[in-house]
């Protein structure tokens, strides 16, 4: 039961009622219901990807928790080099096709090596409690909504020192568990999961004790609510607008708990402050390892897009500007996956097992590849032409009568018809002109931290007293 295929994962969506809130209007079946169409799917893809022959060998791994296969990207607990450098090219692989390749795993290891020093420090029993927590994840093939980001509100001041705080907290401990109220951001394709787990998201100081808390609960727990922002797609695919973003992404979420109640078995924290500072660190290392080979994968797909644009508009990536502005990409994308590659070779494995890549070199690859997207951006429309924003819709290209003036006017280069001219750039459109634009720039400016929290832990991390040190017995200072 371990690996789901993706109608089996839809299915399964069938045990849950989750509340989910889209457009102002509660969603009652998040299987078919059409505003989460590609969140669905999105999530579907990852299944079939490990269930199916031609893919599962790489996609799945055996779990040493339930020794049954499990998904590599879903729900593993990443242990060793080879784990995080397979992760790190299966993320560029999916995020190549499909933009995303959700990366539960380093979710559920970062929290786990959490776990692990919250124990040791302080003599309790959550590890066990996670440990049959992911058991359970792993033998049902359940998926997570991570909720990691508290709104923080005013930046200026801890929350406990914030009036009205909707930080997510505890607000009543019982014998049997805790109550905890308030919310969390950013919790991509939350209606899609069957649990969700929460987390903190920075240092914490003792006064701030009831903030520190993580736990598990299903998706539909009492008092879950889920606000979800539509798709950057459309609500209906068409056969050639918006190819991309018409089938996968999904939902963002504003999650709320309304005075949720957790049961002691699924508290994994609850008071721990000076332990909070472990999860966003130890996030540092592994998501943005991932994030690296991600951005290398976006960039994978304006590579390819550029190149085919080019081609329907009657020249080809041998032009001399357009071959100029590829190999920037070539090379900015495979910078970035070095340094995925490279973090995971100065990587280190932490007394939990869990196995961390370098930080630093993670984090200044991160920021490399940030930093191009807008030139990349500005690359496909300029290979592309006005006519990316110009061009009649697919609308207009069904109609009998329009079509033929289309036709002449868009004639495309050399084997190409005007149609397929028209399907490329509507690619381009959806990846460079379009909402999912957007999200695509959202993605990789904020995803995994701001760019900023890239700096701080380069210039934290950095080894730079070393480096002084041999420069003032080179200058031949005492």
């Amino acid at each position: 039961m371990a690996l789901l295929t993706g109608k089996e994962y839809i299915e399964s969506l069938k045990a849950f009622s989750p509340e989910v809130y889209i457009r102002g209007e509660r969603a009652e079946r998040v299987w078919d219901h059409p505003l989460l169409r590609q969140t669905v799917n999105h999530l579907a893809a990852g299944y079939d990807a490990a269930s199916a022959p031609e893919t599962r060998a790489d996609y799945s791994v055996r779990s040493p928790l339930i020794d049954e296969d499990v998904s590599r990207i879903g729900h593993h607990i990443q242990t060793s080099f080879e784990d995080v450098t397979i992760k790190a090219r299966l993320t560029r692989e999916v995020s190549g096709r499909r933009v995303c390749a959700g990366c539960m795993s380093n979710m559920l290891s970062v929290t786990w090596a959490m776990i692990h020093d919250v124990d040791q420090a302080r003599g309790t029993d959550y590890f066990p409690r996670y440990q049959a927590f992911i058991k359970t994840l792993q033998r049902n093939g359940y998926g997570i909504a991570w909720g990691m980001m508290d709104p923080k509100g005013d930046r200026t001041l801890p929350p406990s020192k914030q009036s009205g705080s909707a930080d997510l907290r505890i607000v009543e401990r019982r014998p049997d568990g805790i109550v905890v109220r308030g919310t969390k951001l950013h919790t991509t394709y939350a209606p899609g999961a069957h649990q969700i787990v929460a987390v903190p998201c920075r240092a914490l100081g003792e006064a701030d004790r009831d903030f520190a808390v993580s736990f598990a609960l299903p998706i539909d727990a009492p008092g879950v609510k889920l606000i979800a922002r539509p798709s950057p797609g459309p609500v209906h695919a068409g056969a050639m607008e918006s190819p991309l973003s018409s089938k996968y992404l999904g939902v963002e979420c504003l999650t709320v708990f309304d005075d949720v109640f957790v049961p002691e078995e699924r508290v994994f924290m609850c008071g721990e402050w000076d332990q909070c500072y472990k999860l966003p660190l130890y996030f540092a290392c592994l998501h943005r390892q991932s994030k690296c080979a991600c951005s290398a994968g976006h960039t994978d797909l304006l590579i390819g897009t550029a190149a085919l644009l080019a081609e329907v508009n009657g020249l080809d990536a041998k032009t001399s500007h357009i071959r100029e502005k590829i190999t920037d990409m070539m090379m900015a994308a495979s910078t970035a996956y070095g340094c995925a590659l490279g973090a995971a070779v100065e990587g280190t494995t932490h007394p939990s097992g869990v196995f961390l890549p370098d930080a630093v070199v993670a984090n200044s690859g991160l920021s490399y590849i940030r930093s191009k997207l807008a030139e990349h951006l500005a690359h496909i429309h300029d290979v592309a032409g006005g006519l990316l924003v110009t061009m009649p819709t697919e609308a207009d290209w069904n109609n009998p009568e329009l079509r033929p003036y289309i036709e002449s006017a868009l004639a495309a280069g050399g084997k190409y018809s005007t149609e397929d001219r028209l399907r490329v750039m509507h690619l381009a459109q959806d990846l460079a002109a379009s909402r999912l634009t957007g999200t695509l720039l959202g993605f990789t400016i904020n995803a995994a931290g701001s760019p900023v929290t890239n700096r701080i832990v380069v210039r934290n991390l950095y080894d730079l007293e070393g480096r002084v040190r041999i420069a003032r017995e080179i200058a031949g200072l005492a």
